[in-house]
C-alpha cells in the first residue's frame, strides 16, 4: 500500500558470462539496467561510454517475423481472429523445441515468398483493371492501335474533349482542314480521334490545348481495342487462378503460425537483451550493469548473480539529484485502481501513492454517473467473462468488476433497472423495486445533488488530510499546519458556518466557528507563502485565501456525477418508450420493440460507461490528485520477458 524502495545497484560481469546473466536477470524480471547515457559509472569514468549500437539485424528479423504473422491472419482460423482472443499457451518443452527448429526461418522466407506473389499479382490485377477502364470508350475503334501513329501523310491526335468545347472545336478544326471523328461519349466527354496533315499538326495542337484536350496514349498496346481488352480479361481471369492457389498455400501456412508467434516473442526479448548488453558502459573484458531494483528483491538478486562465477553485484548510493525509478505495491483488493494512477502518472519517490485512497471514490463515482442496477449487472457478466477469457495483465478488468459492483448498488438504491423497465413492463416487481429504492432522482433531484456536492466535498478535504499527514510523517511539520493543517481548519468552518445560516446547525455553533476560522484565515496569510519580505508574504499569502474559491470551483465540478446518472436514466426511459410503442405495431411489434429495447441498451451501456469512466477519472485527476500528487515519477521499468503472442505454462 505504498512506494516500493529502491535500492541502486552495479552488477559487474565478465563478458563471457554477461549474456547468460542478462537471460536469468530478464527470467527474473527485477532490474532496471540504465544506458551508458545516464549511468553515473559513464560520467566518473567517461572512457566507459560506449556507441550504443542496436543489433540491427535481429530488428530486422523481428520485424519480418511481425508482418508475417499480420499477413497469415486472414487465412487463420476465426478462433484466431477474435477481437478478445486470448494469449496461446505453450509449454516449456515446445518452446525451445521451436526455437531451436531451423526450418522455421525457411517457413519464414516461404511465407514471404508467398506474401511477394500475391502482392505482385494484386498490383498486376489493379494495373489492368484501371487499363481496362480506359479501353472501354474506344471499343468502337476497329484500327489496330499501333497503326494510329504510323500514318504516312496525316497526324492522328486521340483523346477526350468536354462537351462544352465541342462545337467551338469542330468549327476551328474544319477551318483548318482537319477531319474529326467521334468514337463514343463518357461523362460529359466525348472519345475522338482528330487526323490533319502534318505540315498542320502544330496548328491543331495549339487549338487542342486552348480548349484542354485530354491526349490519350495507347502505347505498349498492339491489336484492336477490343482485342486488348479481350486480354486484359484473360489475364484477370489467369491472376484469379494464381491468387487462389496461392491464398490456399497461405492458408495452410496459417498452421504455422504459432511457431513464428514463438519465434517472434523470443527474438524480441532476445533484441531486448542484446541491447541492454550493447549499450552498457564497458571495458574491452568488463561490462557494468547499472541499475535499480526493489529492496525486496535485492537478496533475490543476489542469489542470481552469484551462480555466476565471473559476475559480482553490490549495493550504490544513488548520484547526486538522482532519483530512484518508482513502483507502487498495494494489497490484492486494490491493486486494479492502479490502472488510473499508472494513467495519471507514476508518483514522485517523495510522494505518497493515491491508489489506496482513489479506490473507493473511483468505485463510487463510476456507479453513480452509470446509476442503473441491470446495468451493473450486464457489465458484471461481461467484465467476469473477459477475465476469464484475457490471459496476462486484468487490472483493468478487474477495477471494473468493482465498478460494475458499484452501479449496481447506485441503480438498486435509486430505482434504476434499465430506466424504468420495472415500471413498464414488470409492474409485478414494482413493490420489490420499491423496498430496496432510497430515493428517486427523479422525484428528488435536490437529493442527488446534495449528494454529489458531499462527495466532492468529502474527496477534497480527504485530498488535504492525505497532504498533511504525509508531510507530517516526513517531518515537514511547519509545512503541513500552514499549508494544509489551516486549510483543513478554514474550509470546515467555512462549511459550519454555512450550515448553520442555512438552518441545518444551531446558530452559536456558526458563531464559534466564525471566531475559530479567524486563526487558519491569519495562518494563510501570514504563513502560506515563507519566502521574501513581510509584504510580499502578506500579499501572496492573501492571494491564497482568495483561492478558497477555487476550492469551491472544485466541488463543484461534482455536479458532473448527477448529470451523467440523469443522463443514463433519462436515455434509458427514452428507450424503454420508444420500445413500447413499437410493440404496437401489427404481427412484428413485439419482435421489433425487443431489438430496440436491446440495441438502445447495449448502447447506453456502452456510451455511459465510456463517460461514467472518463469523468470519474478527471475528478481524481483535476480534483483530487492536485491536493497532494505531484505525478513526476519515472516508472521502474525492469528488464522482463515480455510475450505479445504466447503464454508460457508454468
Amino acid at each position: 500500500m505504498a512506494i516500493s524502495p529502491m535500492q541502486k545497484v552495479m552488477i559487474v560481469a565478465h563478458r563471457s558470462q554477461a549474456a547468460d546473466l542478462l537471460a536469468a536477470l530478464q527470467e527474473a524480471g527485477i532490474v532496471q539496467i540504465l544506458d551508458a547515457e545516464r549511468a553515473m559509472v559513464s560520467k566518473e569514468w567517461p572512457e566507459l561510454k560506449v556507441e550504443p549500437k542496436r543489433p540491427r539485424e535481429l530488428a530486422e528479423l523481428v520485424e519480418r517475423l511481425d508482418r508475417a504473422i499480420h499477413f497469415l491472419k486472414p487465412y487463420a482460423g476465426k478462433e484466431e481472429r477474435g477481437l478478445f482472443s486470448p494469449r496461446i499457451e505453450v509449454d516449456a518443452q515446445t518452446y525451445e523445441h521451436i526455437i531451436s527448429e531451423k526450418e522455421t526461418l525457411s517457413l519464414l522466407t516461404h511465407i514471404e515468398t508467398v506474401k511477394s506473389q500475391l502482392e505482385k499479382l494484386a498490383n498486376e490485377a489493379d494495373a489492368l483493371r484501371a487499363l481496362r477502364v480506359r479501353l472501354e470508350p474506344w471499343q468502337p475503334l476497329t484500327t489496330p492501335v499501333e497503326e494510329l501513329g504510323t500514318l504516312s501523310s496525316v497526324t492522328v491526335f486521340v483523346g477526350l474533349i468536354s462537351d462544352l468545347h465541342l462545337s467551338k472545336l469542330q468549327e476551328q478544326l474544319q477551318a483548318v482542314g482537319a477531319a474529326y471523328e467521334k468514337v463514343a461519349s463518357v461523362n460529359n466527354m466525348e472519345a475522338c480521334l482528330i487526323a490533319v496533315p502534318h505540315e498542320k499538326a502544330g496548328e491543331v495542337q495549339k487549338l487542342l490545348r486552348s480548349v484542354e484536350f485530354e491526349t490519350v496514349s495507347f502505347e505498349g498496346l498492339k491489336g484492336t481495342i477490343r482485342e486488348n481488352i479481350a486480354r486484359i480479361e484473360g489475364r484477370l481471369e489467369e491472376i484469379e487462378k494464381e491468387r487462389a492457389a496461392l491464398e490456399k498455400r497461405a492458408a495452410e501456412l496459417a498452421g504455422h503460425k504459432l511457431k513464428l508467434q514463438v519465434l517472434f516473442d523470443h527474438y524480441q526479448n532476445l533484441y531486448h537483451r542484446l541491447t541492454t548488453e550493447s549499450t552498457a558502459p564497458a571495458t574491452d573484458y568488463v561490462i557494468f550493469f547499472e541499475g535499480w531494483v526493489k529492496k525486496d528483491d535485492y537478496k533475490r538478486l543476489e542469489e542470481i548473480v552469484a551462480s555466476f562465477e565471473a559476475c559480482t553485484v553490490s549495493p550504490i548510493a544513488p548520484g547526486q539529484d538522482e532519483e530512484p525509478p518508482v513502483e507502487i505495491d498495494n494489497a490484492e483488493p486494490v491493486q486494479p485502481f492502479e490502472v488510473i494512477t499508472r494513467l495519471y502518472g507514476m508518483p514522485a519517490p517523495t510522494d505518497v501513492d493515491p491508489t489506496v485512497f482513489l479506490a473507493p471514490f473511483f468505485t463510487v463515482f463510476f456507479g453513480l454517473c452509470m446509476m442503473d442496477a441491470a446495468y451493473g449487472l450486464v457489465m458484471v457478466g461481461f467484465f467476469w467473462w473477459l477475465l476469464r477469457k484475457i490471459k496476462g495483465d486484468t487490472r483493468f478488468m478487474k477495477m471494473m468488476l468493482f465498478c460494475s459492483v458499484g452501479t449496481i448498488i447506485a441503480g438498486a438504491i435509486t430505482g434504476s433497472w434499465c430506466g424504468d423497465a420495472v415500471q413498464k413492463f414488470l409492474p409485478q416487481l414494482t413493490a420489490l423495486r420499491n423496498a430496496i429504492l432510497v430515493f428517486d432522482p427523479l422525484e428528488k433531484p435536490m437529493y442527488f445533488f446534495t449528494l454529489s456536492l458531499a462527495l466532492g466535498y468529502i474527496q477534497i478535504i480527504a485530498g488535504v488530510v492525505v497532504a498533511f499527514v504525509h508531510k507530517w510523517r516526513r517531518g515537514y511539520i511547519r509545512e503541513a499546519i500552514y499549508d494544509h493543517g489551516s486549510w483543513l481548519v478554514w474550509l470546515n468552518s467555512l462549511l459550519v458556518i454555512g450550515l448553520a445560516k442555512a438552518g441545518y446547525l444551531p446558530q452559536w455553533l456558526g458563531s464559534v466557528f466564525a471566531v475559530i476560522a479567524v486563526i487558519p484565515a491569519l495562518m494563510i496569510i501570514g504563513f502560506s507563502e515563507r519566502e521574501g519580505g513581510w509584504i510580499n508574504r502578506i500579499g501572496m499569502g492573501m492571494y491564497n485565501l482568495f483561492s478558497t474559491v477555487f476550492y469551491i470551483g472544485d466541488v463543484l465540478s461534482y455536479i458532473r456525477l448527477m448529470a451523467l446518472g440523469m443522463v443514463s436514466g433519462g436515455f434509458g426511459m427514452a428507450i424503454n418508450e420508444i420500445a413500447l410503442q413499437t410493440m404496437d405495431v401489427p404481427y412484428v411489434g413485439w419482435l421489433l420493440g425487443g431489438l430496440i429495447f436491446v440495441a438502445g441498451h447495449v448502447f447506453n451501456i456502452a456510451n455511459s460507461a465510456l463517460s461514467a469512466f472518463v469523468h470519474s477519472m478527471r475528478l481524481q485527476f483535476v480534483e483530487f490528485f492536485t491536493k497532494f500528487l505531484s505525478g513526476s515519477g519515472m516508472a521502474f521499468s525492469p528488464l522482463r520477458r515480455s510475450f505479445r503472442y504466447i503464454s508460457l505454462k508454468k
